[in-house]
């Protein structure tokens, strides 16, 4: 049957629980809700997940398994990108980027991957150190990094591009932005700083601008060079009667021609030339004949072998033919045709558009890439004015008071800007103006645009990935850490004296925090997770102020791109935990010493009462009334189901005591096995049993008989005034199966489904139904002894379906 969905009042209830929330974004558990609203927990889990589904809240699996929601703040409700993997994203965002923190000073105080790859220092080398000596001595001397720092300090951010120092002494073009770091009441306290190694983007674009200007000069030599030869160069002429015969060939037609006037005159064009009289030449002939309009044209000659200016003036006494071999001029052009593609398809590798404006019209000029980036038609280059306006109104001003100040001062501009596309998409443009100076005055201002939405996108998205990893670090007092293994470094965020009450630089250091019982287990942990490649999970003690100390520490193997080995993790402190877990395993171990001894001491009493009152009944029969005999009964009754009651007792004391070592047992068995015990019942309410393939697990397949004979035996006992209906079947759910017992039956009112499974918790009298109501706890203990968990989904008069969950047995061993 199809389990109802989660009631709407519920779902209306978490939604107001998140609304007067203080802080929506802080994630809860499902059992903090469940108490703040005095609801069922599967009830609330069910309606959080019908909320997660819908979009309304955010769920992530915890490391314990459970599981916590929160609401998006609304600045990330549209994020697409929200349920990345947090430590994923930031392997593969830091691999390009040094992203490290400063102090109001300078001093560096975080450092990252991506920094020690691009800069060369290593963590140690570097903080404490001030941020300056990335820089050059030149622009030390020109107080370039307190410049920047000021200008950040005031301005919110800087950005800059230029040279930078490797620990090596090698130098890359970096682009740096520097942000400032300000508390809410506006107090300085320090600086974030993205630096990228952009030395092969600058060498491409230094390489593009010198093959332009290469290019450029020799397209004006090429020009000099036509003009110089069509100076000294006459054309060849021919003239032709008004049937197309040659009156007249100079010397220059003559040696195209490569024969005398005399073999020439009083034959026909194609006659010469060797061709077909339907030659498109000889066409173009009579059009303009009986036309008598002049024309002029460009053709390849294939008896000539040369590119030919054609110019025909009609009389009406025939043609006069002038043209020219502009072979060398044709062949110029596609060179320049050439670097043109050439350029073109350049821009576009690199994205990036060129601009220049004319200082003396005004005018703008834009490359065909620029249009495509900027998404509008390229009819027509738009006056200054206009071109301004495809830049967003609040960023118009720092652009323009760019180019003003670039054309009045001749000196260069790099600003990030945003603009608007034609369907209305914000997006960022990167634009760098450079202005052509002669004699000290500005003659023209060319520049490039570049497109660098999807690296804003990037900076941003690392900037929310680092604050949601300071938040879930701060929130569960966590710490991540990071082994180096063949330098043997490690390292630690935000602080590994936190958590461990001491510096941990290597990992014999670290070893010397473990409790000397852990340390082999450790050890052992480390090796068959850098051997095998897989995660590592463990739980160990340490020695810290002199106290012992419970941490989870699981770790992940992972290969840099250089080939070394590193293991990345989080640890926590988890000493309250296992306290707890200690305190608890202690009691339910008196607990069920407790029950046993009790259920075995009422078995002697009971059998005392139970033999006294047959021997009553069976001595003083004749002599009992009917009130009496009524009354032997009620007794006879009382001490069976008492009886009852304490063998129920003693089987769930005995679940984890005494049960058997866990073993493959198919279901399918199981199951057939107990239908075969309750073919009587089966019969005797006229039950219709269903059953799905079910799965191999492991387990105790004594207690998985003993499970299913009360899930069953409840569906057929509770079946109503109608035939049971009953069916089982089974689904995977990641490494789980969920198996499920469906009835058509009574049904469960929804504040009494999880009441059902405590010790002597009965819904209906004796009369109604009979049982101890000890056989859905003892179901419950038997499903938590196998790892899983088990519930129901009802409404009265609507069937139940009790669920449990297994785990799906590890096929890697």
């Amino acid at each position: 049957m199809v389990s109802p969905g989660p009631p709407e009042r519920t779902i209306e209830d978490i939604q107001e629980f998140f609304s007067r929330t203080g802080q929506p974004s802080t994630p809860v558990f499902t059992e903090e809700v469940a108490e703040a609203l005095e609801c069922p927990r599967q009830t609330v889990r069910h309606c959080l997940e019908a909320l997660a589904e819908r979009g309304e809240i955010q769920t992530k699996q915890g490391g314990d398994s459970s599981r916590v929601w929160w609401k998006a703040s609304d600045d990330l409700a549209d994020d697409p990108h929200q349920d990345e993997t947090q430590f994923s994203a930031l392997v593969s965002a830091v691999k390009d980027y040094a992203i490290f923190m400063l102090d109001p000073e300078g001093s560096v105080v975080t450092w990252n991957e991506g920094a020690e790859q691009i800069k060369g220092y290593s963590e140690a080398e570097i903080v404490g150190e001030h941020f300056s000596t990335f820089y050059t001595e030149d622009d030390i001397a020109d107080e370039v990094p307190d410049h920047n720092l000021e200008t950040a300090a005031t301005a919110g951010r800087v950005e800059d591009e230029g040279w930078r120092v490797r620990k090596d002494g090698s130098r890359f073009w970096a682009n740096v932005t520097i942000t400032a770091i300000r508390d809410r009441e506006g107090t300085l306290r320090g600086f974030t700083k993205v630096t990228r190694d952009m030395t092969e983007r600058h060498e491409y674009e230094q390489q593009l601008e010198q093959q332009a200007n290469r290019f450029e000069q020799q397209r004006d030599e090429f020009k000099r060079e036509l003009d110089d030869v069509f100076d000294r160069i006459d054309d060849a002429f021919y003239a032709l009667d008004d049937e197309f015969r040659f009156e007249y060939v100079n010397e220059r037609a003559e040696t195209f021609f490569g024969t005398s006037e005399g073999e020439i005159l009083g034959r026909k064009p194609w006659e010469v030339l060797d061709v077909d009289e339907s030659d498109s030449l000889f066409e173009k002939f009579k059009t303009t004949m009986v036309a008598q309009e002049p024309t002029s044209f460009e053709r390849y000659s294939d008896p000539l072998g040369i590119w030919a200016m054609v110019r025909v003036y009609p009389s009406e006494s025939g043609l006069s033919v002038y043209f020219r071999d502009i072979t060398e001029r044709k062949e110029r052009e596609r060179e320049l045709e050439l670097t043109r593609e050439l350029l073109e398809k350049a821009e576009r590798i690199a994205d990036v558009g060129g601009w220049e404006i004319d200082t003396d019209t005004r005018e703008v000029f834009w490359t065909d890439h620029l249009f495509e980036i900027l998404g509008i038609p390229d009819d027509d280059e738009p006056p200054l004015d206009e071109a301004l306006d495809v830049y967003n109104e609040a960023d118009r001003p720092i652009i323009e008071h760019a180019v003003e100040e670039a054309l009045d001062t001749g000196e260069s501009f790099d600003v990030e800007v945003r603009f608007r596309t034609p369907d209305g998409e914000i997006r960022w443009l990167h634009v760098k103006g450079d202005p052509d100076v002669d004699d000290g005055e500005v003659v023209l201002l060319r520049g490039a645009v570049q497109d660098i939405t999807e690296r804003k996108e990037r900076e941003w998205e690392l900037q929310r990935i680092r604050d949601r990893m300071e938040f879930a670090l701060n929130a569960t007092d966590s710490v991540v850490w990071d082994w180096d293994v063949e330098n043997d470094e490690a390292s630690f965020y935000p602080s590994e004296e936190s958590l461990y009450g001491t510096t941990v630089e290597s990992w014999e250091e670290f070893v010397d925090v473990i409790h000397p019982d852990d340390r082999q287990r450790a050890q052992q942990g480390i090796e068959k997770a850098l051997e095998t490649g897989e995660p590592k999970h463990e739980e160990i003690r340490i020695i810290r102020d002199g106290n012992v100390r419970w941490i989870e520490a699981p770790g992940y193997p992972v290969q840099d791109d250089n080939g070394s080995t590193r293991v990345v993790g989080v640890a926590r402190d988890i000493t309250e935990r296992k306290t707890y877990e200690r305190k608890l395993q202690e009691s339910n171990e008196r607990l069920e010493q407790f029950a046993y001894a009790v259920s075995h001491d009422l078995q002697e009493p009971l059998r005392m009462v139970s033999s006294y009152i047959q021997l009553i009944e069976n001595r003083y029969a004749d002599e009992l009334d009917e009130d009496g005999e009524e009354f032997i009964e009620f007794a006879v009754d009382g001490a069976d189901r008492m009886r009852s009651m304490i063998q129920d007792l003693l089987e769930y004391s005995r679940i984890q005591t005494e049960g058997d070592a866990f073993e493959s047992v198919e279901l399918d068995a199981i199951v057939e096995d107990v239908l075969a015990d309750l073919q009587f019942q089966i019969e005797e309410h006229d039950a219709n049993v269903t059953i799905d393939d079910l799965p191999e697990i492991e387990g105790d397949a004594s207690q998985l008989r003993q499970l299913f004979q009360n899930l069953l035996d409840n569906a057929i006992e509770y079946s109503g005034d109608e035939p049971p209906r009953v069916h089982v079947s089974a689904t995977r759910d990641g490494d789980e199966w969920v198996v499920s017992v469906c009835d058509e039956g009574i049904g469960i009112d929804p504040e009494d489904q999880d009441r059902i499974f405590e010790v002597f918790q009965r819904l209906h009298t004796q009369e109604e139904y009979a049982g101890t109501g000890i056989g859905l706890a003892l179901c419950k203990r038997i499903v938590e002894r196998h790892g899983g968990d088990i519930w129901v989904d009802s409404e009265p008069g609507g069937g139940a379906t009790f669920s449990l969950s297994i785990p799906v047995p590890d096929t890697t061993e």
